[in-house]
């Protein structure tokens, strides 16, 4: 199954809670919704959080909570303490709210290697796991790859501890891998490539991914996410990818249009799905037409 949603309620949304966006998206046709948990926010609300849950569960929305942005798990033990108490509190929340997901950044290097960064994160995570575990949170923990050089989150990095970490997954974030990977997300095998590389090394049967466009600084840099119709990765690419391997997926728009590009992924991906079905009896027809000019000729005979 695929499923589209926003990256926080949607634009649309006339209401500004939770519940007013869960409504909406259902509203729209969409199936997932991700919150973003930053200082403040939704507080009002947590106290509704389970009674939210299980309308989001009656109306087959996935939930999932992305932790604060600014997360910092190489950097002194001050920082790594607050970050680790942020994600804590993320599968709290998320728990309350039945979120199958919880996304966290890991944050800057501060001047270590990746290989350093690996060794120090895989004991952190597995203790996090660990917590979640113990406290029966339903959600699973993904770490979100990264855009820019100078932080965590390189698709080899993320893979490994995630390897490394049972019950940890990746979070694709596609517009972050192609910033990151010198913008080579320009075809359809470039994507499945990706899929691929994550089968063989992590065995995934789903995928959780963000998507939009990504617009540069005069560098190269990743400069900030636009709308899917401004940037230069085309999502018709990975709608292919998808539908050719039948992979269970869940999309988030993180474009500025928010559910608007959510809905136009959809929208992609059905006519996507409907050409391949047209191509599959175009190609069956001309194989029975084949087989009735061979049966003609040999009954002749």
């Amino acid at each position: 199954m695929i499923r589209f949603g926003p990256a926080g309620i949607p634009l649309s949304c006339k209401g500004r809670t939770i519940r007013d966006g869960i409504e909406d998206i259902h509203a729209l046709g969409l199936h997932c919704m991700e919150i973003q948990l930053v200082r403040g926010k939704y507080v009002d609300e947590i106290d509704d959080f389970e009674e939210l849950g299980g309308i989001a569960q009656s109306l087959d929305i996935h939930m999932a909570i992305h932790a604060p942005y600014y997360m910092d798990f190489l950097g002194n033990g001050y920082m790594r303490n607050k970050s680790r108490k942020f994600l804590e509190f993320a599968g709290e929340v998320g728990n309350k709210l039945g979120a199958r997901t919880i996304i966290t950044h890991i944050g800057p290097y501060h001047g270590i290697s990746s290989r350093e960064a690996i060794e120090r994160l895989v004991p952190v995570f597995r203790e996090i796991r660990n917590h979640f575990l113990e406290n029966n949170y339903s959600a699973q923990l993904g770490i979100e790859l990264s855009g820019k050089p100078d932080l965590f989150g390189s698709i080899r990095e993320v893979t490994e501890l995630c390897h490394r970490v049972r019950g940890v997954i990746p979070i694709i974030n596609w517009p972050h891998l192609h910033a990151r990977g010198a913008r080579w997300l320009n075809d359809r095998d470039s994507f499945k490539r990706v899929f691929s590389y994550l089968e063989a090394t992590l065995g995934l049967d789903k995928y959780y991914m963000h998507f939009s466009g990504v617009e540069f600084d005069v560098e190269g840099n990743e400069r900030h996410y636009s709308p899917i119709k401004k940037g230069e990765i085309k999502f018709e690419y990975l709608a292919e990818a998808i539908l050719e391997n039948d992979y269970n997926v869940i999309v988030i728009s993180d474009s500025p249009l928010m559910e608007h590009d959510a809905m136009y992924m959809k929208l992609i991906t059905e006519r996507v799905q409907s050409r391949r079905i047209e191509r599959e009896a175009r190609r069956k027809a001309s194989e029975k037409i084949k087989e009735s000019r061979k049966a003609a000729a040999e009954a002749k005979k």
